[in-house]
């Protein structure tokens, strides 16, 4: 169960951080469910319809996937910035455009070559993640998002690079006054952003799923928000609320195939967590006696 919680865990995590990296610039980003995808369809077509060795064929899709997400942020980035679309709905409609893409792909140009199901063909065995545990689907590329995690607490916090991502989400004015360029360093946060997500699907079909079809996320990215929000938005909180996560999902099938009880019921526990992690600094702010004023 613990080595499943991880797997469940990882796109969970790649997703929260693509939250929190735009985030921390003052961006609202909702899309990493699309970016997600994207990446995902990307690293498909590069693992299903180029020929070239199992090694080069993974070396290739991985940034594939990082490109095809960065890609997808950058058109969501685009109308937030250049045509005033507010990054909210921008990141959201685009979700439904790329689970559109990838619909067409299962049914059309990447659909198996045996033309029965909605689905790619397989992902070469030479071309998927290495197995780090033997008898289970522990991967290789669950590393991945944990790395990227402590490395990007660490850029934020220490580096001038971090800075103004910082400085750019909590005064945008002041950081204008203090010379950082806010635009940009947004637009280079977007771009950030979708690739972490992007290299997220890429992750999942060459380490966990093996194929695309057309429900290739369960809403990953939209539970990607959720564990940012309960990992108090910081990346090292949110490598233990994406581990909690995938192990309530673990053990919600768990429940349902041994004692008939609704994996619904994940979701619940799932909410419940996201509403205390809201509701919790509310109460402590309202609890915290006054301090006395100066006489």
């Amino acid at each position: 169960m613990i080595a499943e919680s991880l797997v469940k865990a990882a796109p969970l995590l790649f997703c929260a951080l693509s939250f929190l990296l735009a985030w921390k610039a003052g961006i609202v980003n909702i899309g990493a469910e699309g970016q997600f995808l994207a990446g995902a369809l990307a690293a498909a077509a590069v693992l299903t319809r180029v020929h070239a060795a199992g090694p080069v064929l993974l070396l290739a899709a991985l940034p594939a996937g990082v490109i095809a997400g960065a890609a997808w942020a950058g058109a969501a980035s685009w109308l937030a910035q250049r045509r005033g679309v507010l990054d909210v709905l921008a990141t959201i409609l685009l979700n439904f455009v790329a689970a559109g893409l990838v619909s067409v792909a299962a049914h059309g140009f990447l659909q198996e070559r045996a033309r029965t199901f909605p689905q790619s063909d397989p992902v070469p065995e030479a071309a998927r993640l290495a197995i780090l545990v033997p008898g289970t689907r522990v991967h290789a590329g669950i590393l991945a998002p944990v790395v990227l995690a402590l490395v990007l607490a660490w850029v934020l916090r220490a580096t001038r690079a971090g800075f103004r991502v910082r400085a750019a989400g909590a005064g945008p004015r002041a950081a204008e006054f203090a010379g950082i360029d806010v635009r940009r360093v947004r637009s280079a946060a977007f771009l950030l952003s979708g690739a972490v997500a992007g290299l997220g699907g890429a992750v999942e079909l060459a380490g966990v799923s093996g194929r695309l079809f057309e429900s290739f996320s369960p809403g990953s990215g939209y539970l990607g928000l959720a564990v940012a929000v309960v990992g108090g938005f910081s990346p090292v909180g949110a490598v233990a609320a994406a581990w909690a996560f995938g192990g309530l999902n673990v053990l919600a099938t768990f429940l349902q195939r041994r004692a008939d009880v609704s994996a619904a019921s994940a979701l619940v526990v799932e909410a419940g967590l996201l509403l205390a992690a809201l509701a919790v600094p509310r109460l402590r702010s309202r609890l915290r006696p006054d301090r006395e004023r100066p006489a």
